[in-house]
């Protein structure tokens, strides 16, 4: 009778410290770090959204100042929103405020030349996980308001959807915007967290999704299909060679992407690790195509220019 009294108490006492572990383990779980910002069909119906070509290139430059300046209740509704997620215990960064510290910031030279829209500078200076991407439109009547919204939870590496809230048309007596999106954001909470927590528990575990073109220089004599030389392999198989070492470890090996040619290859789906233990923040597409650069310029002898821009986009060129 004893023997099984003592063996019981074992019993219940490895089960509360194994239950300890289990909630101690979920609550350490690292939060996604979000940041809440306007959609571009918003910016579009503001008038804060234009096409600009520079050196060639065409892109959208976001003017997210005048759309704060312009359209009052959206501060409001950002703000509102933001504060539903930090109820929820996930760090938040203000996008606002983070437009007003980029000005007053000496960005490394060549990143500014490469990243002329504010958003991109704003993401790599910040290197939020998560983009929460909000658009609505509010329709007042005499009798009824109606309230169209869409709020996406986007990887902000991929800019693939991890999930979203939407609503074709809200009808309500109410007028204020941040009032009725909280309300549809908080009776819509329990699904989002789901895809947010699971979302983060694969990154943080697989690392980050990013991709990688190689190209060579205008004026290079060679092509990615000759021998890098110190390796005796081709360029792109030694570039190949050298993302299986630098991704994450025992992640899938990256595709290439259709239409390579002797001047251009592009790899998709590579995971990279989550975290820069040292710098304690995310590490970016172009923190870590610096890796590749480092190894390719001392294997093969050749000149790697790193001009990557978005947190999820590498690109290094190659020349003499």
């Amino acid at each position: 009778m004893n023997y099984l009294l003592h063996t019981f108490g074992k019993a219940c006492r490895l089960g509360i410290v194994l239950l300890f572990l289990g909630v101690n383990g979920q609550a350490q779980g690292i939060k996604s770090r979000l940041m809440v910002i306007p959609a571009d069909d918003l910016l579009k119906r503001l008038n804060c959204l234009k096409p600009k070509t520079v050196n060639g290139v065409t892109y959208l430059e976001r003017d997210y100042q005048k759309a704060f300046i312009d359209q009052i209740d959206l501060r409001f509704a950002c703000a509102a929103i933001a504060d539903q997620f930090a109820k929820q215990g996930f760090p938040l960064e203000d996008l606002e405020q983070s437009l007003k510290e980029l000005q007053n910031t000496n960005i490394e030279g060549d990143i500014r030349d490469l990243q002329t829209d504010a958003l991109t500078q704003v993401l790599n200076q910040i290197r939020p996980d998560v983009i929460l991407e909000l658009s609505y439109q509010l329709q007042k009547s005499n009798s009824t308001n109606r309230l169209t919204f869409v709020l996406a939870a986007k990887d902000s590496y991929t800019n693939k959807v991890i999930k979203a809230i939407a609503n074709p048309g809200l009808a309500s007596l109410e007028d204020n915007v941040a009032v009725v999106l909280t309300e549809q954001v908080a009776n819509n909470m329990n699904g989002f967290l789901d895809g947010l927590n699971k979302h983060g528990e694969d990154v943080e575990t697989n690392g980050r999704t990013v991709k990688l073109t190689v190209s060579m220089a205008g004026s290079a004599e060679f092509d990615l299909s000759e021998d890098c030389g110190a390796t005796g392999e081709p360029f792109q198989e030694t570039i190949l060679n050298l993302i299986e070492k630098h991704k994450q470890p025992n992640s899938e090996s990256p595709n290439t992407k259709p239409g390579e040619t002797d001047k251009l290859v592009q790899f998709t789906n590579i995971r990279i690790p989550y975290m820069d233990t040292k710098k304690k923040r995310g590490i970016s597409a172009r923190d870590w195509a610096n890796l590749l650069r480092t190894d390719l310029q001392k294997m093969c002898g050749v000149k790697v220019k790193n001009v990557s821009q978005g947190l999820g986009d590498g690109h290094i060129i190659l020349s003499r």
